[in-house]
């Protein structure tokens, strides 16, 4: 079986951004972040400790990046956040 390549690349673009969420962000602040981000395409990098636990969250979340118009894409080593970011169609990097 081949490997799976990864959906998130390394940013070289202006168009392309890594965004690094503090494990103590709540909602409000990272969606303030998504507004404030330049970039078309962003790579959420969440770490396993936050507080994005539920889908409610997440659903806020992919809605705001739809209608910003950007592609976030989420990198996490927490299988239940990447879950939860593949339920409301988000990008996830594997």
């Amino acid at each position: 079986m081949a490997a799976k390549k990864s959906s998130v690349n390394i940013p070289h673009t202006p168009d392309e951004q890594v965004v690094y969420i503090d494990p103590e962000e709540n909602i409000t602040s990272v969606r303030e972040r998504l507004e404030q981000t330049k970039a078309h395409n962003i790579a959420l990098v969440v770490p396993a400790q936050t507080h994005l636990r539920g889908l409610v969250v997440w659903k806020l979340l992919s809605a705001r990046a739809k209608a910003l118009g950007k592609e976030v894409s989420i990198v996490s080593s927490d299988p239940q956040i990447r879950a939860m970011a593949r339920s409301v169609q988000l990008r996830v990097a594997s």
